[in-house]
């Protein structure tokens, strides 16, 4: 399994939404005989990825990230590309504060 790096910089960090199912454990005695899995939902930053497993941060710095989920791809039910992050250069400009933008893509 050779990992394939997907996050290079936090102005190209794609965020994906991943929908998959989970195991269950149970501890004690149970009276439910019926096997059953837990639907997840799941949106942050595609750090990682190889050929059984991604790799999702809820938040990326430079170089590190944290709160990371490793999710097997064969629990994947449904997985979309989100966005890629704007560029610095195409954000829109922020305002002083008290001061109200011009930007006609701001809305109140």
């Amino acid at each position: 399994m050779d990992p394939k790096g997907v996050w290079t910089n936090l102005d190209t960090a794609k965020v994906v939404y991943v929908e998959w199912v989970d195991a269950v454990a149970d501890l004690g005695w149970q009276s439910q005989t019926v096997p059953c899995l837990h639907p997840c939902r799941t949106i942050g930053y595609l750090i990682g990825e190889t050929k059984d497993t991604l790799l999702i941060a809820t938040t990326i710095s430079m170089q590190e990230s944290n709160a990371r989920m490793h999710i097997p791809k064969a629990w994947v039910t449904n997985r979309r590309n989100i966005e890629t992050i704007i560029s610095k250069k195409q954000r829109p400009r922020t305002t002083a504060v008290g001061k109200r933008s011009t930007n006609s893509e701001v809305s109140n």
